[in-house]
This record gives C-alpha cells, sequence and structure tokens, in this order.
C-alpha cells in the first residue's frame, strides 16, 4: 500500500511539473520590439519601442510601401512600468527578447545608466547579446524614429552598421550587456560606449518616414562616430574618431582597418591593415610599474601618393613601415593623453593589468595615489610588416605626361 502511494506522490509531482509555461504567450500577442531607448523626462523614465510589424515586412506585402516598424513610447517612475505602461496605445504587449539595439539617450547618460542595465539584466525575456549605444546630442526616442536605408529594420540597420564598422574601420566599440555590466562592477577599469550620431534634417525625415529612404541622398543618416568615455556609470564625454581608434588599439579590438602612412617630402601611402596583434604587459622598474603596449599590424599597401617611392626598393618598403609604425605610436599616446587630459578614466584598464600582475603592488599604489592612471608610465611600440603592395611596383602617376 506505501508502494502505491509512494508511485502516486511521484507520479502527481511529474504531472505537476508537466503542466505547461505559466506565461506562455501567442505569437499574435506580442509585439516584438527591436529596439529599446531610453531618456529621462523630467524625474521620470521616457521608453520608446521600435516595434516590428509583421505584416509590412512579410514577403507578400514587401511592396506595401508601409513603414515595417511603429514606435511605441511611455513614461513612468520606473522602466518596467513604463514598457508595461505601452499597452496604453499597443494593442500588443512588448516583447524583448529580440532586441537588437538599445539606445540610450545623452542628457539620461550623462545622469548614469546603471538602473536601465538592472531592469533589463532582470527581464527573463531579455538576451544580453544586442549592442548598446549612446545617441549623441539626441534623445533615444528620437534616433528610434529615423527611417534607414538599404536595411528597412532601422534596429538591425544600427546592429549590422556597428557591427560591419568594428572589423573594417575601427573609430567604434561594440558593447553588449554582459559586457557592459562586467565593465560597471569591475573598479579596476572605466566603461566606454559607441556614440551614434542623426547627421542631417531630422524633423523632415521623421515626418516624411520611408518616403526619405527613396531618395538617393536621404535627408537623415545614422552613423557611429566615436566612443563615449564613462566614470563608473555616468557619461562623461566623447573621443574622436582618431582617439577611439587609438583605444581600441590598446584593447587589442581591432581587426582590419584602412590608415596612412607620411612620406618624407610630402605625400602619403594608404595601408590596409590585413591584421593586428596588441600585446600588454607590465614591468616593475624602481620599484613602478610600466605598462609596455606593443602592436603588431599585417598590411598592404593599397594607394601611393609619393612621387619618388619605389615599391620594388626594400629601403623604400622599410621606410613605409617605419613611417606606419610612428604614426601608429602616435595615435596610441595621443588617445591615453586625451583620455587623461579630459576625462581622467582609466578606459584602458591598465589598473586591471597591474592589478593581475601583481596584487600587492595595486593595492600599494591605491593605497598611496588617488587616481594612479594620470602619473603612470607607458611605453609605446608598433610593428608594422608590409606583406602585399598590389599589381604595382611603382606609381603609374611618374609615368604621366606634364
Amino acid at each position: 500500500m506505501k508502494q502505491t502511494l509512494h508511485l502516486f506522490f511521484v507520479w502527481g509531482l511529474i504531472a505537476l511539473l508537466l503542466g505547461g509555461c505559466w506565461d506562455r504567450k501567442e505569437l499574435n500577442e506580442l509585439g516584438i520590439a527591436i529596439g529599446i531607448g531610453v531618456d529621462m523626462e523630467g524625474e521620470q523614465y521616457q521608453v520608446t519601442a521600435q516595434v516590428v510589424i509583421p505584416s509590412a515586412v512579410a514577403s507578400k506585402s514587401a511592396t506595401s510601401g508601409g513603414s515595417p516598424v511603429v514606435t511605441y513610447q511611455a513614461t513612468a517612475p520606473t522602466i518596467q512600468e513604463a514598457i508595461q505602461k505601452m499597452t496604453d496605445t499597443s494593442p500588443r504587449s512588448i516583447y524583448l527578447s529580440h532586441i537588437r539595439m538599445l539606445i540610450l539617450g545623452e542628457a539620461y547618460a550623462r545622469k548614469g545608466i546603471s538602473d536601465v542595465i538592472e531592469a533589463l539584466m532582470r527581464e527573463p525575456f531579455t538576451r544580453s547579446d544586442f549592442y548598446i549605444a549612446i545617441a549623441k546630442n539626441n534623445k533615444a526616442s528620437t534616433i528610434l524614429k529615423i527611417p534607414t536605408a538599404l536595411e528597412k529594420l532601422p534596429a538591425n540597420k544600427m546592429f549590422a552598421s556597428l557591427d560591419t564598422l568594428t572589423k573594417t574601420w575601427a573609430p567604434a566599440t561594440k558593447v553588449t550587456m554582459d559586457q557592459l555590466l562586467s565593465n560597471l562592477v569591475n573598479p579596476e577599469i572605466q566603461s566606454t560606449l559607441p556614440a551614434l550620431e542623426a547627421v542631417g534634417n531630422i524633423e523632415s525625415s521623421i515626418d516624411k518616414g520611408l518616403e526619405d529612404t527613396t531618395s538617393i541622398s536621404p535627408k537623415t543618416t545614422l552613423r557611429f562616430s566615436g566612443i563615449g568615455v564613462f566614470k563608473k556609470d555616468r557619461l562623461l564625454g566623447w573621443l574622436n574618431e582618431q582617439d577611439s581608434k587609438g583605444f581600441n588599439y590598446i584593447r587589442n579590438e581591432v581587426d582590419t582597418t584602412t590608415g596612412h602612412a607620411d612620406c618624407e617630402g610630402g605625400g602619403n601611402i594608404a595601408l590596409l591593415t590585413l591584421n593586428s596583434d596588441t600585446k600588454n604587459k607590465v614591468i616593475i622598474r624602481g620599484g613602478e610599474p610600466v605598462i609596455l603596449i606593443s602592436v603588431t599590424n599585417n598590411s598592404a599597401v593599397r594607394e601611393v601618393n609619393c612621387q619618388h617611392m619605389k615599391l620594388s626598393s626594400m629601403a623604400d618598403i622599410k621606410e613605409i613601415e617605419a613611417a606606419s609604425n610612428e604614426k601608429i605610436v602616435g595615435i596610441l599616446k595621443h588617445s591615453v593623453e586625451t583620455v587623461r587630459r579630459e576625462f581622467k578614466s582609466d578606459i584602458f584598464g591598465f589598473g586591471q593589468l597591474i592589478h593581475q600582475s601583481n596584487p600587492e603592488l595595486w593595492k600599494r599604489i591605491k593605497e598611496t595615489k588617488e587616481n594612479p592612471f594620470m602619473d603612470l608610465q607607458i611605453e609605446y611600440k608598433a610593428k608594422t610588416k608590409i606583406q602585399k603592395i598590389g599589381t604595382l611596383f611603382e606609381s603609374f602617376q611618374k609615368q604621366m605626361k606634364e
């Protein structure tokens, strides 16, 4: 009898566990958000959701001309309240599992962004593989209302643009929720986020919607322009394109990019970085840490504007490599000095590097210096190797008749 009761109990427990998903929702009950924006409206949060219109993106409706997305907006004392409050105007619950971009307004980012990280990390349906950006000189709600060409879903366009930019040009950085959270809780490194800027006649583009994207020259374009520097969770300011590239070199985040080296006597040579690798290490000199930054670039010649240069000459190839090394070292130094001068924030992770290398030394330094980053000794080295020069040994411009 006891064995029979035990068996009934086990089967009853299994039945309870297999009873289904308590919070399951049908697809036609959900509004799929691909972009979320957060701004401040007074003391409350203003949340904007860019939601896909399924009928507009379906293949049979591809030529209908209707907008493939719609934005909903709500304001509330908390972020989660604002998201739920969107059902005032949205016929469907806003579903966050497919977010591609989280856009934070600049004014909001300057006050501190930890609350939005807290809110979204607690959301059970939110994945952490979306990218985060700051709406430079703008509100997030405005950015999410701007239509885009080529990619009709604006949030997808932003995601793809940032992905491509970081792989081929390197003046921006892509950051996911996991990466941002890791930096925010790490006292030895400060955070950065890419800057997303709207350039052009914003009001006209929003008013015209998709009509603006059919023009050969849209009234407004969205572009990633450098990175934002943080102190804890507050935005301090912006690095320009060149200093952002220096930051990415130091953090070993450069895949491929294009730059130029200056020639003696005038002119320059464009170089494509085929691959790049940065090694950062700490040595102790006179009882103090010294950061050694070493960048190795394998490059290809893409354009020659130096009349005296002969690519068939090993001496000239060495000259190009030396000029490239000098250029890269200059970029690295300028980036570090700009951050020291304007922000005093260790976004490079030098403190983390020292801590990992010599915890006792780092502990002593932190006890005696308020901001060790400011007078930390740093040495730079670059090594460029020209691997390809193209099909022309010499510039055809030399053969042109005057």
